[in-house]
């Protein structure tokens, strides 16, 4: 007979099944839960921890217990192994879809920036205004070119909490993220030399490097990463001149490299002194945040660039990224100057002021744990919805569901109908240069999950089950014939 705590996780179980709870649903308190049941706090604390060792639900800080769930979904396909070198360039296609997702997104399923409702806005004004009052003089200069010095000096005690052994005069502040990685990309590499990425990848930085001319080398990642061994074939081969990489919850498929990859790819910088850049965009992002710094964080000998910004996790319009180099600062500073000098001053100070106030990591935790069951939600809305076949993400931070659709589906064609009725997302083929996320793209969701967004992601389900209706149809008839 099983113990009273394993029938309690069974009654769970079943109506995790059954559909009674479905994956973002919170379940009650401890002592409720134990108050329900009429049993003592240890049992029902005993069923909690089993359901949670099954992977059946999650325990948030400070928030309680939710529903993790068991997706009844196939993990997404394994990529070829072969990297692929780009011959051909699709950036117009992709600028007018992210136009399009700017424009016609009135639900915000392609937006890559939180929603108000999830930004600490207010504490940022009160930012602005105190530093406005305190540093008028300052704030209506150029600055300096490497950036105010009490924000270096907190960006620095933020990355040194990562792992990083890093000092302000490593720092260089830039106009956000995609900018700081421009930068390093002109100073380290030349045009016409191969910039290896892994995909699929971040449709900005597909259309920067396309625009540097820099050739482009796709280095296909499964739901884990990249194939280290192939990788560091690639890298005994000089088969690039500079390799970038994110970390940890990468976009769109929001994996975390492990501990064992990131110390590899930092040894293999090192051994062959090719440049790595390090775009941790969202780096702090993490839903579990025991061994998520960075591969900055390791051994590299300044064969590894940093660069990130505070534009995913709290708000993208006051432009503040940063580029972490322990050689390259003072030449990146007078690439910087020819480009526009420096970064906007009051925003600097106001960044400052609030990374002092301590008030981040608290706005971190109850983020990220507001995201945890944000993705679940819309992961469960999309395996209800779409059709069968269907493969998503199972993201280790960040706010992206990656969608592999059955084969026979093109995203575009579900895009074009979508977009009509006000619904826009990022069809797959925008990560990539070579066409071969054809049948795959991208939800996100940036802000708390509400009736409107579930019924988004029907509509966006019914438009796919139409289309495979349509197909079966036209191949009955063909073989009919």
């Amino acid at each position: 007979m099983a113990f009273k705590y394993q029938q309690l996780a069974q009654q769970i179980v079943t109506e995790i099944h059954s559909d009674k709870l479905k994956a973002g649903d919170p379940l009650p308190a401890l002592r409720k839960f134990a108050h329900q049941h009429q049993v003592s706090l240890t049992t029902a604390n005993q069923a909690y921890e089993w359901l949670q060792r099954q992977g059946l639900i999650v325990a948030k800080a400070q928030s309680g217990f939710y529903v993790k769930g068991q997706p009844n979904s196939l993990p997404l396909s394994a990529p070829t192994p072969k990297s692929i070198s780009i011959h051909h360039d699709p950036s117009d296609v992709i600028f007018d879809i992210m136009q399009n997702a700017l424009t016609y997104d009135r639900i915000g399923l392609s937006n890559g920036f939180l929603d108000e409702s999830l930004r600490p806005s207010l504490a940022l004004q009160r930012s602005l205004k105190r530093t406005a009052k305190l540093a008028n003089i300052t704030a209506n200069s150029y600055g300096h070119t490497q950036g105010e010095v009490k924000l270096r000096t907190a960006i620095a005690e933020l990355m040194r909490s990562r792992f990083c052994l890093v000092d302000a005069d490593d720092l260089l502040i830039t106009n956000g993220c995609l900018e700081a990685v421009n930068l390093v990309v002109e100073h380290i590499s030349q045009v016409g030399e191969t910039v290896a990425i892994l995909t699929p990848c971040y449709s900005g930085l597909l259309t920067a490097l396309q625009y540097a001319n820099r050739k482009i080398m796709e280095i296909p990642c499964d739901s884990q990463g990249p194939d280290m061994q192939h990788l560091a074939e690639l890298f005994a081969r000089r088969a690039f001149t500079t390799l970038i990489i994110s970390a940890t919850a990468t976009n769109p498929l929001g994996f975390n490299l492990s501990h064992q990859d990131k110390k590899q790819l930092a040894a293999l910088a090192k051994q062959h002194q090719i440049y790595i850049i390090e775009d941790d965009t969202f780096g702090s992002l993490a839903y579990h945040t025991q061994e998520t710094g960075p591969a900055y964080a390791y051994q590299h000998d300044g064969f590894i660039i940093y660069c990130s910004s505070f534009s995913k996790d709290l708000t993208p319009g006051m432009r503040i990224g940063w580029i972490a180099s322990d050689r390259l600062i003072p030449a990146l500073m007078r690439r910087k100057v020819s480009m526009n000098i420096t970064c906007s001053i009051p925003c600097q100070l106001a960044m400052a002021d609030y990374l002092l106030s301590e008030s981040y990591p608290a706005h971190l935790r109850k983020l990220r744990s507001t995201l945890q069951i944000q993705v679940m939600k819309l992961q469960a809305c999309i395996l209800e919805n779409f059709p069968t076949g269907t493969r998503v993400s199972t993201p280790q931070g960040g706010f992206f569901i990656w969608v592999e659709l059955p084969d026979s589906l093109l995203a575009m064609d579900i895009y074009r109908q979508s977009v009509q009725q006000g619904i826009c997302f990022m069809p797959g083929h925008t990560f990539s240069m070579s066409g071969q996320y054809d049948h795959c793209l991208r939800l996100s969701v940036t802000k708390t999950w509400s009736h409107h967004l579930a019924h988004a992601v029907e509509q966006l389900g019914q438009i796919a089950e139409q289309l495979m209706q349509k197909q079966t149809a036209c191949k009955t008839i063909v073989e009919s014939n």
